[in-house]
């Protein structure tokens, strides 16, 4: 194939120009948060990021399992009545798993926070935490009708709606709130998020005229291997991606673990702004395609050499410069977060490309292949108590070990499985 002809290819695919359109919004969005963080790490202490960061480690790690999985299924059925009443379940069963959270958390936040090892002064954001999970995997809930609907500008404009929200109300309430204005900027910008998410979702066909108890009954039983293979591997995932963060406040200090947390923010940027953009798309995209029998290579092969291409840039970038380019913008004190990144980059950039493709599971439907690796992941990120006396620094290398061999494990799962779909196709649609 020609240049031209490959220009001409990549004008007009579909997945690429959807891509467009999500990652551009989603840029915009995410250049908030970034933007903020010069002035935010000046304002606030490393012990507050710290703190900070193990509130979203719960949000992140219980926000993944509070819909049971089934928001995953919004994109599968052919009609919408049914997807709808799937998503009226997600969000159903998030308010319960949440309200049941709310009391444990209440209840035993002094045990828990001593677990964790917060100090008094940062216990409080446990009460906290029930309610941002909620909101995030309301929000997520509605992302999925959304990316259904091809309503890609839209998630755009809801993203930015809330990282508008969550960065004013950061810097607005530290005279207010003190440190917690962190960890409430965060709550008001999901909240923001859901409303936007709802408005955008009732303009797109989603009716509360729609939901059904028998209809309820029925997305339960015919969608439920979601909740039955994959709801503990998927906690089990979620755990060995937010776990380090709080091994390293329990085992080092809420001060190192604030490092590690803006090593991890700025390491995650093509993260948040392609490879979620990206596997919103591909889901999409993908589903379409299988549903159809019709062959993934082309948009794989498209998605594949862009998320490459952007890994590469990063390890690049990091490794010459990550020390200066941390203390440049965030002040000396940061200067040990820089060092983190040069180690952390590594497995950032597999995490960058693993992510990006993770929804070919769910397209191809073969959930428990996912869940299998969730728990080899999990064990092997557990693994890292037994090295707790390590120096810090060792002790990071050791986790980057860990996460290089893992995702290049589900690498070749997710080879194997595509080639394997392939192969399948009549050859016409090959």
């Amino acid at each position: 194939m020609n240049g031209r002809a490959i220009i001409s290819s990549l004008k007009e695919s579909e997945i690429l120009r959807n891509t467009s359109i999500l990652v551009s919004g989603t840029a915009l969005a995410q250049l908030i948060p970034v933007l903020l963080q010069p002035l935010l790490r000046r304002y606030y202490s490393p012990e507050a990021f710290g703190a900070y960061s193990i509130y979203l480690s719960l949000v992140g790690i219980f926000s993944i399992v509070a819909s049971f999985k089934y928001d995953l299924a919004i994109v599968l059925p052919k009609k919408d009545r049914e997807a709808a009443n799937i998503l009226f379940l997600s969000v159903f069963i998030s308010f319960l798993f949440c309200s049941i959270l709310a009391i444990i958390f209440i209840t035993w936040r002094a045990e828990i926070a001593g677990f964790l090892n917060l100090s008094e002064d940062y216990n409080f954001y446990l009460m906290l935490a029930p309610a941002g999970i909620f909101f995030f995997s309301f929000y997520q809930t509605i992302n999925n009708w959304l990316t259904r609907k091809k309503k890609f500008m839209l998630l755009s404009v809801n993203k930015f709606t809330r990282r508008g929200v969550e960065g004013a109300a950061q810097l607005g309430l530290k005279g207010l709130a003190g440190s917690s204005g962190l960890v409430v900027g965060d709550i008001l910008g999901h909240i923001a998020n859901v409303l936007s998410g709802l408005f955008q979702g009732s303009k797109q066909g989603l009716k509360i005229d729609q939901l059904s108890p028998v209809k309820i009954n029925y997305v339960v039983r015919r969608y439920s291997e979601f909740p039955r293979v994959n709801v503990i591997p998927s906690l089990m995932s979620a755990c060995s991606f937010l776990l380090p963060v709080i091994m390293l406040n329990k085992f080092y200090s809420t001060e190192n673990a604030g490092y590690f947390d803006l090593s991890k923010l700025l390491l995650s940027v093509p993260l948040a702004l392609i490879s979620t953009s990206v596997s919103n798309v591909l889901l999409q995209s993908l589903t379409e395609k299988i549903n159809n029998r019709k062959s993934l290579r082309k948009d794989i092969i498209l998605v594949l050499g862009i998320v490459l291409f952007i890994g590469i840039v990063e390890i690049i970038i990091i490794a010459l410069f990550g020390i200066r380019i941390f203390k440049f913008i965030f002040g000396e004190r940061w200067e040990l977060s820089g060092r983190i990144s040069q180690i952390l980059v590594w497995s950032y950039a597999l995490n960058f490309l693993v992510a990006s493709f993770s929804t070919v599971f769910v397209s191809l439907q073969k959930i428990r292949l996912l869940s299998a690796w969730q728990i080899f992941y999990f064990f092997s990120i557990i693994s890292l108590v037994f090295f707790k006396n390590m120096d810090f620094i060792d002790f990071i290398r050791m986790y980057v070990g860990i996460e290089v061999i893992c995702y290049l494990v589900i690498i070749i799962v997710i080879t194997y499985i595509v080639v394997k779909y392939e192969k399948k196709l009549p050859h016409k649609h090959l």
